[in-house]
């Protein structure tokens, strides 16, 4: 009986050694590999000036589509195509233009999340700073909360560092999701697409 439960006491001890050394190893493994990605995205991120993509963009259950400029900081083009509708910030403003009914609409920009995200320095920021809240083999999400926005997630390709996309919520308590594809980085953009018009001028 003695030499049964010494049997026993050292088949515990071997087994739990065993669990915590494959947890030893899977965390050691997965905090090199954010270290690695983390370093990866900031050193990519540094040298990016300007991006232009397509996107998919979900407010509540409406989904629109178009393509996008960003020339950091602060500017940003969007055309939505089938709603004959532009979006534009010149660093200080965000106009909703309905091309349509020849209507703009002024917003300021640092009451948005857009004032976040147009600076590619709070990015950098986030990513030194934040651990992300998810992450697996394809997408890292870090969150972040601001008393103008409330929260704000952003999504990275784990494999490109990549921008895909993030998610919050609008003022009418929406929840925006805008998803990011056909990255180009660093495409010439001229300065004169990120002007505002008055009403009337378009």
């Amino acid at each position: 009986m003695l030499e049964k439960g010494k049997f026993f006491r050292f088949f515990l001890t071997k087994k739990l050694n065993i669990i915590f050394l494959t947890f030893f190893l899977l965390f050691s493994i997965n905090s090199f590999a954010y270290a690695n990605f983390k370093e990866k995205l900031i050193t990519k991120y540094k040298t990016i000036d300007t991006l232009q993509f397509d996107f998919t963009q979900k407010i509540g259950e409406k989904v629109e589509f178009g393509s996008c400029y960003i020339k950091y900081p602060l500017l940003m083009r969007c055309e939505y195509p089938e709603k004959e509708k532009s979006i534009i910030t010149n660093g200080k403003i965000l106009a909703i233009m309905k091309n349509k009914y020849k209507k703009i609409y002024y917003y300021p920009l640092k009451k948005t999340p857009l004032f976040f995200l147009l600076n590619k320095e709070n990015i950098l920021n986030v990513v030194k700073n934040y651990e992300p809240i998810y992450s697996d083999s394809n997408i890292v999400e870090y969150e972040l909360t601001d008393i103008d926005f409330s929260v704000l997630n952003i999504f990275f390709d784990k494999k490109s560092v990549e921008l895909l996309g993030w998610k919050t919520v609008d003022a009418y308590s929406n929840n925006v999701d805008f998803k990011i594809k056909n990255v180009r980085i660093n495409v010439l953009i001229k300065n004169e697409i990120f002007k505002i018009p008055m009403e009337g001028d378009f």
